[in-house]
C-alpha cells in the first residue's frame, strides 16, 4: 500500500497509529510485543482480504525463518488485546490451513508529518526534569505515577586461534560524526542497604537491567555490565567510578529484598563536578520491580535531555517479562554465565530454563540459554556440534519472540559463523548493529568475523568504533590487535597488546597475541615468556595447542610431542577436539597428520575453524591440494 503520510487507522474504538507504533482504545494506549505489533498492521493494511500464513510470516517476519507456531502465538496475543473470540471473530477470523482475514470495519486517516507530529507531541509534552535534587519518596508518592508510568524493561565469542573469549555486545558509525553531542553513563552494581543482606545476583541484576534498557538509546553511550562489575563494594565512590569510566554520568543506587517486599534507593550523579541530577527512593512488591526500573530509566533519560525517536521509544517501552519469578531466575543466570567457568555456565542453563518454565515468552532468557551454550562450546567443554545446535535453537527462539532484541543477533550471528554460513550471519551482526548502536561489543564479535574472513580494513574499522564507544575496554583493544595478527603486522599487534596491557597487565588474550606475533617473528624467548604469563593453574586443550605449537616452531620437538601426548590423554577425560592437535602438528612439520587432524575438526564443526583462511598457523600447509580443498568445504574458497 502506497502511503502519502503517516498511517492511522480506526477500527470500533481501537486506534492504530503505524508511524508512533502504538494501539490504543480511548485513551488506554494497549502494550503489545513488536511481532504481534507488525501483525496486527499487515492484516489491518490489507483489511478485508485473506491474507495467506506465507504471506504473513514473510511480510512480518523479514528474512527470518520462524515456524507457524510464532505466528499463532502472535495471532493469540491480540486477540486477547483486542477482546475477540476466535469463535465469534469481530476483527481475525481464521481461514483454516489457509490464513487470515481482518473483517473490522477500517476507516482510514491519512497524516502529514507536520499534523502528525504536532498531535504527537501536544499528547506527549511533558515538563522535562530539573537538574536539582529531588525529594525522596513520600507516602503515597508511588501512586501518582501508576496511571501514568510506561512499561520498559530489560564475552563469549571465543577469539579464533587462541582460544580465549572476546567480550560480548556497537555503535552506528554515522554516530561519530552527528552534531548531537553523544552523551555517556555507567549504571554500577547497586549496593546492599548493609552487608549482611547482600545479594549478588539481585544487584547485578537491577543494574543489567537499566544497562540493556539504557542501551537502546543512541544519544547515550552505555558502559556493559563487564565494565562496572567491580564496583559492587559498599565504600565505591560513584564519581570515581565515572572517571575511571570515562563517562559524563554514573547512576547507583541500593537494593534490598525482604520476602515480597523490595526497598531501592536510587541517584544520577554528574561525574564533572559530582553535583546530584535525580534522586529517588522506592518501597513495593517484588512484583512491581518493572515499574521501578521503568521509571528509573524514563528519568534518566528525562534528567539527560535525551530526546528518543520513533523507533527507539518502541524499543524502550517494550517490556520483557511481567513474571518477578522468571526475572530473578534470569539474573541469577546472567551472574552465573559472567563466571565463564564450566560449572557457572552449566548451573546458568538451569537457571535460564528455570526462567522460560515461568514465562513462554521471556527472550532475555532464551538469549541467555543461547549465550551459555556458545561460551560452552567456545571454550571446549563441549563439542561444538552440541553447543551450535542448542545454542542455535535458544537465539532462533529469542528471535522469534522479540526480533528486536539486539544482543539476541550478535548471538545468532555468532553461531551462523561456528556453522560456516557467512552471509546469515553478517546479515545478523548488521541488524544487530542497527538495534544497539552504541554496543562496543556487538563491533567487537563483528570486527572478529571480518578478522576471520580477511576483511582486515573492515575489521580495524569496528574495532576503533568499539574503542571510540569504550576506550578502556580490553575487548575492543583484543579486536584490533586480533585483526592485526591476521594481517602478519605481528609488531603492530604486539604493540597494540601491550596497551591492553596497560589497562589489565595480567590480561591472557593479551599475553597470547603476543606470544603467538613473537613466536611467528622467530623470536622464541620472547615468546615462551609472554606464553608462560597468560598459563593458566589448570590449561584448557586450547592453551596446550598453543604452547605446543609454540615448542615445535621452537624447534624444541621433543617439548611439543609431549603436548600431543597431554591432549590424548586429556581426551579420554573429557571433550578435546582436534583442532589443537593440528595446530601441533603443523608447528612440528608433519604435514599429512596437521591435514587429517584438519579434516576431522572439520567433521568436528570444531571451534576455532572460522579464521582457518588467514590463520598465520597454517601458512606452512596453504600449497597443499587438501587444504584448498578443506576451504572450499567451509565456503571460504578462493
Amino acid at each position: 500500500m502506497k502511503r502519502s503520510g503517516k498511517q492511522v487507522y480506526r477500527f470500533d474504538q481501537y486506534i492504530l497509529e503505524v508511524a508512533e507504533h502504538r494501539l490504543k482504545r480511548g485513551e488506554k494506549e494497549i502494550s503489545l510485543q513488536p511481532k504481534a505489533f507488525e501483525t496486527l498492521v499487515y492484516l489491518v493494511e490489507r483489511h478485508g482480504h485473506l491474507v495467506k500464513k506465507d504471506e504473513l510470516l514473510d511480510g512480518v517476519w523479514v528474512g527470518v525463518v520462524v515456524s507457524e507456531g510464532a505466528l499463532t502465538l502472535r495471532i493469540k496475543e491480540l486477540r486477547q488485546a483486542l477482546e475477540d473470540d476466535a469463535k465469534r471473530p469481530r476483527y481475525i477470523k481464521t481461514i483454516p490451513t489457509v490464513g487470515y482475514k481482518f473483517i473490522g470495519d477500517v476507516e482510514e486517516i491519512t497524516e502529514t508529518d507536520e499534523t502528525q507530529e504536532s498531535r504527537v507531541e501536544d499528547i506527549r509534552e511533558q515538563p522535562p526534569i530539573q537538574n536539582e535534587v529531588v525529594a525522596s519518596a513520600r507516602p503515597g508518592r508511588w501512586a501518582s505515577f501508576r496511571s501514568a508510568r510506561i512499561a520498559f524493561f530489560p564475552l563469549a565469542g571465543a577469539v579464533v586461534l587462541l582460544g580465549l573469549a572476546l567480550a560480548n555486545y556497537s555503535f552506528r558509525p554515522e554516530a561519530a560524526v552527528s552534531p548531537v553531542r553523544i552523551k555517556s553513563i555507567a549504571v554500577i552494581p547497586f549496593k546492599p542497604l548493609s552487608a549482611k543482606d547482600g545479594d549478588e545476583a539481585l544487584e547485578m541484576g537491577m543494574a543489567d537491567s537499566l544497562i540493556a534498557k539504557l542501551n537502546n538509546v543512541s544519544q547515550l553511550i552505555v558502559r556493559p555490565l563487564s565494565a562496572v562489575r567491580n564496583y559492587r563494594t559498599l565504600e565505591q565512590d560513584a564519581v570515581a567510578a565515572g572517571r575511571e569510566q570515562g563517562v559524563d554520568t554514573v547512576l547507583d543506587g541500593s537494593i534490598q529484598r525482604s520476602g515480597e517486599r523490595i526497598r531501592i534507593r536510587v541517584r544520577l550523579v554528574s561525574v564533572e563536578d559530582g553535583k546530584l541530577l535525580w534522586t529517588d527512593e522506592f518501597d513495593e512488591k517484588f512484583t512491581n520491580v518493572f515499574s521501578v526500573q521503568d521509571l528509573i530509566s524514563e528519568q534518566v533519560v528525562r534528567a539527560l535531555a535525551v530526546k528518543l525517536t520513533g523507533e527507539e521509544r518502541a524499543l524502550f517501552t517494550k517490556q520483557l517479562t511481567q513474571n518477578a519469578e522468571a526475572y530473578g531466575l534470569y539474573s541469577l543466570g546472567r551472574h552465573l554465565w559472567a563466571q565463564g567457568t564450566e560449572e557457572g555456565l552449566t548451573k546458568s542453563i538451569d537457571y535460564f530454563r528455570q526462567a522460560i518454565r515461568n514465562d513462554s515468552n521471556y527472550a532475555w532468557a532464551y538469549a541467555g540459554l543461547a549465550d551459555s551454550y556458545i561460551r560452552l562450546g567456545s571454550h571446549g567443554y563441549i563439542p561444538m556440534a552440541e553447543s551450535s545446535s542448542k545454542a542455535r535453537e535458544a537465539a532462533a527462539q529469542a528471535l522469534d519472540i522479540d526480533e528486536q532484541l539486539g544482543e539476541a543477533h550478535v548471538s545468532m550471528g555468532s553461531i551462523l559463523a561456528g556453522s560456516w554460513e557467512w552471509v546469515e550471519s553478517e546479515k545478523h551482526y548488521k541488524r544487530a548493529l542497527e538495534l544497539i548502536p552504541n554496543d562496543h561489543a556487538a563491533h567487537e564479535r563483528y570486527s572478529e568475523f571480518l578478522a576471520d574472513a580477511g576483511r582486515i580494513d573492515e575489521a580495524i574499522r569496528e574495532a576503533k568504533l568499539a574503542q571510540q564507544i569504550y576506550p578502556t575496554s580490553q575487548q575492543g583493544s583484543h579486536a584490533m590487535a586480533y585483526a592485526l595478527y591476521f594481517d602478519r603486522r605481528y609488531a603492530e599487534a604486539i604493540e597494540q597488546s601491550r596497551k591492553t596491557l596497560e589497562l589489565d597487565p595480567n590480561s591472557p588474550v593479551a599475553h597470547i597475541i603476543s606470544g603467538m606475533s613473537y613466536t611467528q617473528l622467530g623470536m622464541h624467548e620472547k615468546a615462551a615468556a609472554e606464553l608462560q604469563q597468560a598459563r593458566p593453574r589448570s590449561p584448557t586443550p586450547d592453551f596446550l595447542a598453543l604452547e605446543g605449537y609454540a615448542y615445535a616452531m621452537a624447534g624444541r620437538k621433543n617439548e611439543a610431542q609431549s603436548v600431543l601426548e597431554q591432549l590424548m590423554e586429556l581426551s579420554k577425560k573429557r571433550y578435546v577436539s582436534s583442532f589443537p592437535v593440528a595446530m601441533i602438528y603443523t608447528g612440528l612439520g608433519e604435514k599429512k597428520l596437521a591435514i587429517e587432524s584438519l579434516e576431522q575438526a572439520i567433521r568436528e564443526r570444531a571451534a576455532h575453524l572460522a579464521a582457518l583462511k588467514v590463520d598465520p598457523t597454517f601458512d606452512s600447509l596453504r600449497l597443499e591440494p587438501q587444504f584448498a580443498q578443506l576451504l572450499r568445504q567451509m565456503g571460504r574458497g578462493q
